[in-house]
């Protein structure tokens, strides 16, 4: 359970609401850490953007970064 309860899209500041909506269509569900990072939009922007990158980079062939991606999944147990 964390430490901070997380926010829903009603209690987030105006600018975080776009990507709160974003994250749950993601995981088909409210994601807790962007309700977490909702309290300062800044750090949710800088977090979905880090997320991002690496299935924007040019510097690997897709079928290697998909791999990529997956065993980091799989290394820090995350089941999507």
């Amino acid at each position: 359970m964390p430490r901070l309860r997380p926010l829903n899209p009603d209690e987030a500041p105006e600018a975080a609401r776009p990507m709160m909506e974003a994250a749950a269509r993601s995981f088909g569900r409210p994601s807790v850490s962007a309700g977490i990072q909702a309290r300062c939009p800044s750090i949710l922007e800088a977090s979905r953007a880090l997320s991002a990158a690496p299935g924007r980079s040019d510097t690997l062939p897709a079928e290697l970064r998909y791999l990529v991606c997956l065993r980091a999944a799989q290394i820090v147990t995350c089941p999507f």
